[in-house]
């Protein structure tokens, strides 16, 4: 009788020992998902509020505007079109956007490791998507309150919160996917040398994406040394210090679009900038916003004809990427090197899409983002090809 009240105390003081480190892992999670949902947006926010505090106070012009354009800067870093006094602009900077991208993927990453089930993940993602979607929209109310003081007309929130969702749940799914990557292939019947297939020609193809982009990044460098001069003459327009700092810091914030634009002029398609068209052949020159970066542009016809020679850079890639994807057997050379054409493609896509937009009344900016994306499937996929078949011969 004794063994037995013993025993039974036993077991309600186990009980009541997991029930108390249960509510502590509960408070635990619940708590790790609070940083989560607000740490990188709050971040975000106090970082646009600095900036724009430190813009009014440099404009003399007050702070009456402030919410309205605390809430205007949320949404185009969040790639949000706005409509200022009846002009369209969705051609937003990348670069802010990028950094946001970044800081979710390298925080929510780490969060991720002691996650192993689909509902623990899952509520990860829905917390890292709940507190951004809560602050945009703040933001938009703060944009519809103050339109009498700012000429900012409404934005799209059905656009607005996609926008949002999709930056920081794609962040979030990236930062928990470099771990689990090979379990969700697995999970979707991906194994084996079907397995080794995708991630080889994943990985040929980001890289080559990624080497287009750093080839592009240098030919703007190597333009804006060319155009020195006419790059001084637009910043000296800007006529007092704050001016020259204000279009320096905005031809920053654009660096990437103009660096994805000359991607898609590297592949053999045409970027229309304003009244300016920009292509390897038959270049256009027109009327452009005064940016310092946008000075680079090709204006004479007889250095157009030379552009040509630049054809030879995805070519060297394409070259590069096929000898990363070859493989003895024909049919997984073939394998990869479609994988990775359209994974080069998806990547020029996406990026492509971001960096476009309209500028107002000049109008369109940026390249044809499916054209830009098929002509960048197709260098991979002929060159790969090419070489895999030779490779097979051999």
């Amino acid at each position: 009788m004794k063994g037995q009240s013993g025993s039974l105390a036993a077991r309600l003081r186990q009980v009541r020992q997991n029930q108390r480190e249960h509510a502590r892992a509960t408070a635990g999670t619940a708590r790790e998902l609070v940083i989560v949902a607000f740490a990188v947006p709050l971040v975000t926010l106090l970082v646009l509020a600095l900036v724009v505090i430190a813009t009014m106070a440099a404009a003399g012009t007050g702070f009456g505007a402030f919410g309205t354009a605390l809430g205007s800067a949320w949404l185009c870093l969040h790639q949000v079109p706005l409509s200022v006094g009846g002009v369209s602009i969705s051609a937003l900077p990348l670069l802010p956007t990028i950094g946001l991208v970044v800081a979710v993927f390298v925080y929510t990453g780490p969060s991720a490791r002691l996650r192993t089930t689909s509902a623990d993940l899952g509520a990860l993602v829905g917390a890292a998507v709940g507190g951004p979607m809560l602050i945009t929209a703040l933001a938009l109310a703060l944009v519809l309150d103050g339109s009498s003081v700012l000429p900012v007309n409404p934005p799209n929130a059905l656009w607005a919160f996609a926008a949002t969702a999709l930056i920081y749940g794609g962040g979030t799914i990236a930062g928990i996917g470099r771990r689990d990557w090979r379990v969700w292939g697995e999970r979707a019947g991906i194994r084996g040398e079907r397995l080794d297939d995708l991630v080889a020609g994943v990985r040929a193809g980001a890289l080559a994406a990624l080497a287009m982009v750093g080839a592009a990044a240098a030919l703007v460098c190597v333009l804006l040394l060319l155009n020195w001069p006419a790059v001084s003459r637009v910043v000296a327009g800007g006529n007092r210090v704050d001016g020259y700092l204000g279009l320096v810091v905005v031809s920053l914030l654009y660096l990437p679009n103009v660096v994805i634009d000359a991607v898609g002029v590297l592949v053999g398609t045409t970027v229309q900038l304003g009244g300016a068209t920009v292509d390897l052949f038959n270049p256009q020159p027109g009327a452009v916003p005064a940016l310092p970066i946008l000075a680079i542009l090709p204006g004479d016809p007889p250095i157009r004809y030379l552009w040509a020679i630049a054809l030879v850079v995805p070519l060297a890639i394409a070259c590069r990427a096929a000898l990363r994807m070859r493989h003895y057997d024909l049919a997984r050379n073939l394998r990869r090197v479609t994988v990775g054409a359209a994974t080069t493609a998806a990547v020029l896509l996406i990026a492509t899409v971001g960096a476009g937009g309209t500028i107002g009344e000049l109008g369109r900016a940026g390249g044809d983002a499916p054209v830009v994306a098929l002509a960048a499937f197709a260098w991979i996929m002929v060159v790969g090809a090419i070489a895999a078949l030779g490779n097979g011969l051999r």
